[in-house]
């Protein structure tokens, strides 16, 4: 204890229940709201913990769910707000212990219309007592502490921040077999500032294909702590046999406490993230976490067995084939297509498809895949081929057959496609050839074959036209180019005259810009005159918010510290960096700044948009 009387923390407790109701007051989030149970499977005599987070702007109230054979009970509730880019987050997050009454499987509605419901399963239990824990806690799970595991890969940090979790089905995979993998970051809410890289793999026996490259994002409670969750999703294939041991490790950027963790005690009693960071001391500091190693175990692919036509591909596929018509006549192209269905590594399914034959003139083959998730672990691949038949007649098109290795059973599989007849009737040359009477005319004149030379290679007919004349010098057809003409020449104008709005509208914009900006200049130089540290810094991070949003193609409002981190390059980044630093800090502070050299912001502010301030 640090000595401090009641009495005394009476101006801190006024100050904070004062900063509260602003930050309350001042809340623009949307609400939303998440809820988890854990764990998802216990025995009769046991209990779950139920916990539902709200977050945004004002309370959200979630009435208790009710669900026959289950009773529903808060045991907790705890309340924070964090400020975000300006913008104050109210997150509430509510406990519920859940006491089975009988076994079963149950579902518990989601908290939302649009929220999938909670499943919990109930087993028999075996003649023990209650053993749920007094904080809604389950039975056998102990809460997470910092840098401790748990059994299903959860690592906390040492200052219990941010943990990286994969998410392995199997641990036994064969060479060149590819597994759906989903890697998870876990961030503290108030206590991780940015992520700074996407998640690295330490071993180079194996490839990662087809990462996402936008996570998925979820609210997540660890230990009664809310936690903003993202997850990427890839495949992992192995590249050699062999034991290894497989972990990721993501780069962050975090606050951590200046002053010892017993010294703190008046940070800790203020529970909101957002409040700790101004009353207790904080430094931005950028580490390496690191998920739980896995053990991994690589089988080579037997080979006895092998088919000669295996060309890599590890999974479990069907096939079917089909063509583009049954009927068709002499000459004319068809297109054969086999269809892969399955899952595995699409990357190693390749087909020669049929060859040639005396009866079918076969050309090389092409392939398409649809895959069916993000990952593109399951799909489809497509082969097409062209072909075309010899000569006419009943053509039979033999089977396709595709082999692969299936890691399930352990075995090689061959696939086999079904057999299918085509009927080619003959072309109008070869029926011309075969039967002389039918170039006779309309009026049963047997045709002079006594001429030499080529015969024509189409059927003669009646036909007659009264003029020589070129269609395209046709009235009719001359009404039309004409009519083509004028709605060419009349979409040019609206055209040039969009073009033109369009130039006179962004000339608009940027003298509004650029006025803007002036008069941000000119209120800099009010407050460096007046040594308002506050309103000086504030309008040079507003300068700076619509120089950066002009070059950057962003809303000028939404530009934070991140943004400047991601895409700020050149010599005066890290200026760029501390200024908006200095702005929070000007804000939040309320005394003199070390760092307010005015003449040195000013000149920084300056070099940003030279070229688009007025002149």
């Amino acid at each position: 204890m640090s000595g401090r009387s009641p009495r005394g923390l009476g101006a801190p407790i006024a100050a904070i229940a004062m900063l509260l109701f602003a930050v309350a007051a001042d809340a623009v989030a949307a609400p939303s709201v998440d809820a988890t149970i854990e764990p998802s499977q216990i025995e009769m005599g046991e209990s779950a913990r139920l916990t539902i987070l709200t977050s945004g702007s004002g309370t959200l109230s979630v009435p208790l769910p009710v669900v026959p054979g289950l009773e529903f009970r808060v045991v907790g509730q705890t309340r924070q707000i964090q400020m975000i880019n300006g913008a104050t987050i109210e997150s509430t997050s509510t406990i519920i212990r859940v006491t089975p009454e009988e076994a079963g499987l149950f579902s518990i509605p989601g908290v939302t219309p649009n929220s999938p419901p909670l499943v919990l399963r109930v087993n028999p239990g075996h003649g023990g007592g209650s053993l749920s824990q007094p904080n809604g806690a389950s039975p056998g799970t102990a809460p997470l502490v910092p840098g401790s595991s748990s059994a299903n890969g959860l690592r906390l940090t040492p200052d219990g921040s941010a943990f990286v979790r994969m998410e392995i089905p199997k641990h036994e995979i064969y060479v060149g077999e590819s597994i759906p993998v989903e890697i998870q970051v876990g961030m503290r809410d108030g206590f991780v500032a940015s992520v700074n890289g996407l998640p690295k793999f330490n071993s180079s026996d194996f490839t990662l294909n087809n990462l996402s490259h936008q996570p998925e994002r979820a609210a997540r409670v660890v230990d009664g702590k809310p936690f903003t969750v993202l997850s990427w999703r890839t495949l992992l294939a192995a590249i050699k046999p062999g034991t290894f041991s497989l972990n990721f490790e993501t780069p962050l950027t975090v606050r951590m406490r200046t002053r010892p963790l017993r010294d703190s005690m008046l940070d800790d009693l203020l529970g909101d993230p957002f409040l700790q960071n101004i009353f207790g001391a904080t430094v931005s500091k950028n580490i390496t976490v690191a998920s739980p190693e896995a053990p991994f175990t690589v089988l080579p692919l037997p080979t006895q067995g092998k088919p000669p036509d295996f060309g890599g591909a590890v999974g479990n596929f069907k096939i079917s084939t089909e063509i583009s018509s049954l009927t068709n006549t002499a000459g004319d192209p068809l297109t054969l297509r086999m269809r892969v269905n399955g899952s595995g590594n699409f990357d190693r399914v390749e087909s020669s498809m049929l060859g040639a034959t005396a009866e079918w003139k076969t050309y090389e083959p092409k392939a398409t895949f649809n895959p069916a998730d993000p990952t593109g672990y399951r799909g489809e691949k497509v082969f097409e081929q062209p072909l075309i038949a010899s000569q006419p007649g009943a053509h039979i098109v033999p089977p396709l057959s595709f082999s692969f290795f299936n890691p399930v059973t352990r075995r090689y599989e061959t696939a086999r496609s079904a057999p299918l007849k085509v009927a080619v009737s003959p072309s109008a040359a070869d029926i011309a050839a075969s039967n002389p009477a039918l170039s006779a005319n309309a009026k049963g004149t047997p045709a002079d074959d006594s001429h030499s030379g080529l015969r024509p290679d189409h059927a003669e007919s009646e036909a007659r036209v009264d003029s020589l004349t070129p269609p395209y010098f046709e009235r009719p057809f001359l009404g039309v180019t004409s009519t083509v003409a004028l709605l060419f020449g009349g979409g040019w104008v609206a055209l040039r005259r969009r073009e033109r709005k369009t130039h006179d509208l962004q000339g608009a914009r940027e003298r509004s810009r650029s006025q803007m900006l002036h008069a941000l200049l000119e209120r800099m130089a009010a407050a460096s005159a007046a040594g308002d540290e506050g309103a000086f810094f504030n309008a040079a991070r507003s300068a700076l918010q619509q120089s950066l949003g002009a070059r950057w193609l962003l809303p000028p409002e939404r530009i934070s510290l991140a943004d400047v981190d991601g895409r700020a390059e050149g010599a005066d980044r890290a200026d760029l960096r501390q200024l908006f630093m200095l702005a929070d800090e000007a804000n939040y502070s309320g005394g003199p700044l070390q760092a307010a050299d005015f003449e040195r912001w000013t000149e920084l502010v300056r070099r940003q948009f030279a070229p688009e301030s007025p002149s």
